[in-house]
């Protein structure tokens, strides 16, 4: 701005009169601001109380006169006159030539301050810029996605990890709409005309809340969101709002474990109650129903009750034994097998009803027949009920898919259809015990399937996008490779 007023390579040669104390002063602040001021050079000085002539602290040329001074430096363009003397100010005004600039003492006492001033805004920038260095890098080390929305409701800024989550530079993601990103946000915040309604907001408030949603892989996510509002001092309104974003899938899961351990204990103290307290009379019903079906005396009418009695005797017969089954802490062992041989014979005994069902059955095993360990019987049981969950979510028929394969030091086998998919409310429950949503259901295929799996080092995923299929992977502890 004011380049035109100081010209090209400008510089000012200075002459002081002033005291000992103020010449000192001079000096030293020219030194330490010599960065800031490298077009001025201090010359000479005259000093005006005759004191201080032997002062090591004078690093300039020190005169007696001021006409001594110009004499000797013809160089010098400016005068600083700092004794405030009416009659030396005087003086100087009539007999200084024209060509050189007198700076009285009000004035200089003006630009020194105003140089000071610049010396404690370039210190507080400074200040300024290591605490926004500082705050950045430690928001940027955060594990959590947080975004600054303004209040036109597009964003702000963000910081590394969210940059690093989508795959875009934060200076491309400003100014988008944080919707195209978190579309969940629209169901926590208040939309307006397709933006987040910034000043809709509460002020002080914090917001706080869960999310569940599933990854471009259909796998589910736990998010727990925090929202703060930032409001304007004056009119106390919010004029933008903080979204922190924490990913909590891996402790949600484990919580998730744990309380499927607690309500396992507990439906196992309940199997054991249920097997003294019922199973004996469900046993005499049965049996005394197996003996009236047989009775001739008994009409049509009375014979298909006591069938049904008999039929819905054995259905809780079979439940009860499935209840107890998962349950109860068997004592296994745990082998290397052919997984490959396991699904080939698995699906020959399901063959029939695949045909029955119009389920198309693809198998896409791996050649170098890789040997998991685990309990063989149980894998297979296992297989078997995932297909028949399959075939089961395809009413009007489909393809089945069945895969094997090594990776990470584990041998997975995965069953992938093309049915309904699941939808992600139901996602999150469906390896809870007795949650089934078939009519017929006991809730105790899928919880079974991981509960043998865990039982010998094994793990259980599920990947399920809604109207896409689902696939389940059973994933095994690798005995070996057979090539």
């Amino acid at each position: 701005m004011f380049e035109s007023l100081l010209g090209e390579d400008h510089c000012d040669c200075i002459g002081i009169l002033g005291n000992s104390i103020v010449i000192t002063s001079l000096i030293q602040l020219l030194k330490d601001s010599k960065r800031d001021v490298e077009d001025i050079n201090l010359i000479a000085g005259v000093l005006v109380d005759g004191n201080g002539w032997s002062s090591p602290d004078f690093e300039i040329p020190i005169y007696e006169q001021v006409e001594d001074m110009l004499g000797a430096h013809p160089e010098i363009t400016m005068v600083f006159e700092l004794s405030g003397d009416c009659s030396r100010v005087s003086k100087l005004r009539r007999t200084l030539p024209t060509s050189i600039t007198l700076v009285e003492l009000p004035a200089a006492r003006f630009f020194l301050k105003l140089h000071a001033t610049d010396r404690l805004w370039i210190a507080c920038k400074v200040d300024l810029m290591q605490t926004q260095a500082l705050f950045k890098c430690v928001v940027d080390q955060l594990p959590e996605d947080i975004l600054i929305i303004g209040s036109n409701g597009m964003i702000m800024d963000c910081n590394k990890h969210f940059s690093d989550l989508v795959g875009e530079d934060v200076k491309d993601i400003r100014c988008k709409n944080p919707l195209v990103y978190y579309e969940s946000l629209a169901t926590v915040c208040p939309i307006k005309g397709g933006v987040v309604d910034v000043e809709a907001m509460l002020p002080g408030k914090r917001e706080e809340f869960l999310l569940s949603e599933a990854d471009s892989e259909g796998k589910m996510r736990f998010f727990r969101i925090y929202i703060y509002p930032i409001s304007d001092e004056q009119t106390g309104n919010v004029v933008q709002i903080v979204v922190m974003r924490r990913n909590i899938t891996n402790r949600t899961l484990m919580e998730q474990r744990l309380r499927q351990s607690e309500r396992m204990a507990t439906v196992g103290e309940l199997a054991a109650y249920v097997a003294h307290e019922i199973r004996n009379p469900l046993v005499a019903m049965g049996g005394f129903a197996k003996v009236l079906m047989k009775n001739k005396s008994i009409d049509h009418d009375g014979h298909q009750k006591v069938e049904i009695i008999f039929e819905e005797a054995n259905r809780l017969d079979k439940l009860l034994k499935s209840i107890l089954n998962f349950v109860r802490s068997q004592d296994i062992e745990i082998v290397g097998f052919d997984v490959n041989k396991e699904v080939e014979g698995s699906l020959k005994l399901l063959s029939h009803e695949c045909e029955k069902k119009c389920v198309k059955i693809e198998l896409e095993l791996d050649p170098r027949n890789p040997v998991g360990q685990g309990v063989p019987e149980q894998v297979k049981q296992c297989l078997i009920n995932l297909v028949m969950n399959s075939m089961e979510a395809m009413a009007d028929g489909g393809s089945i898919k069945v895969s094997t394969g090594v990776e990470g030091g584990r041998v997975w086998l995965k069953v992938s259809d093309d049915g309904p998919g699941i939808p992600s409310e139901m996602r999150v429950r469906v390896f809870d015990p007795f949650y089934s949503t078939k009519v017929n259901g006991n809730g105790l295929g899928l919880p079974m399937v991981k509960k043998i799996m865990e039982d010998f080092g094994g793990d259980i995923e599920l990947v399920s996008r809604e109207g896409e299929g689902t696939s389940v992977s059973l994933l095994l502890p690798t005995a070996m490779a057979v090539a």
